[in-house]
């Protein structure tokens, strides 16, 4: 569990993500998301789909 989180950190800070505003997102989406909709969610994508929504 400890290096799936320290991936996560690494791959927010890669792609210069505030981690707590992408796991809070995440988690509320999460339930609602279609399935084959959940590469939406991966760092890279989840950060261009959020500035393409503001």
């Amino acid at each position: 569990m400890t290096a799936a989180m320290y991936s996560f950190m690494a791959t927010c800070k890669k792609n210069g993500i505030d981690e707590r505003e992408r796991l809070k997102d995440v988690f509320e989406r999460i339930q609602s998301h279609k399935q084959k909709y959940l590469y939406q969610l991966l760092p890279n994508n989840w950060l261009y789909l959020r500035n393409q929504n503001t």
